[in-house]
């Protein structure tokens, strides 16, 4: 006698035959991309001279977008503003990045932020949360290197507040990240990065009263190459 009959649930080959025709279209625009130029404002690969991105971010918890233009082979200028929507903070300000070291296709750099920041003090998810403005700055250090079509980028940073309000107050930080990102297109580069942060506040800084306070991020990158 025959074994028992087996059946498979409703549409269960067509989810099996239809899965590389959803995955097809992503492979086709990675594949016709190889091997074309493409840059990254994360780690440590420089612009190079004249290379200009336009630089977009969004996921948990922030939306940010930046400008930037390589002033030579070794060195990055440009804008960039962050507006975190969990906690309601801003930072508006100007970016810099240098070339230290290159091994091959690794490369690492010096990179520096610096602005004007704010908090709106929403407290829906961080109820110790309170307004303020202050100045922001964050150096920190990248590295960058080639890896299956795409780069691979690490990030070190050690963020900087000094604010006004309550009289005054301040607050230093550690956060790494990792992002990888790849070309899709002549002059589009899509990612994603992910990072944790702490942070340490006193006086009359934002989080001061829920101090050290830590936090993560994902977050989906998109990046133009403009020249």
């Amino acid at each position: 006698m025959g074994g028992p009959a087996t059946s498979e649930p409703p549409g269960a080959a067509a989810g099996v035959y239809n899965a590389p025709m959803t995955v097809a279209p992503i492979l086709a625009l990675v594949l016709a991309a190889e091997g074309v130029p493409f840059h990254t404002l994360e780690g440590g690969e420089t612009l190079g001279a004249g290379g200009t991105v336009a630089a977009f971010a969004g996921g948990f918890s922030s939306l940010s977008a930046a400008y930037a233009q390589g002033l030579s082979d070794a060195q990055d200028w440009g804008l960039r503003l962050d507006a975190d929507w969990l906690t309601s903070e801003l930072f508006l300000g100007g970016l810099y990045r240098q070339l230290v070291w290159r091994s091959g296709d690794v490369l690492g750099a010096a990179r520096l932020r610096a602005g004007l920041y704010g908090d709106l003090g929403a407290s829906y998810a961080a109820k110790k949360n309170r307004s303020d403005g202050g100045l922001e700055v964050v150096p920190g250090l990248g590295s960058s290197g080639h890896l299956l079509g795409g780069i691979l980028s690490l990030e070190g940073e050690v963020p900087v507040f000094v604010t006004f309000s309550r009289g005054g107050g301040f607050a230093i930080g550690l956060k790494g990240a990792t992002a990888f990102e790849a070309p899709v297109g002549k002059d589009l580069t899509l990612g994603g990065r992910l990072g944790v942060q702490a942070l340490w506040s006193t006086g009359g800084a934002p989080f001061a009263p829920d101090s050290p306070r830590a936090s993560y991020e994902v977050m989906l990158l998109l990046t133009y190459q403009l020249l």
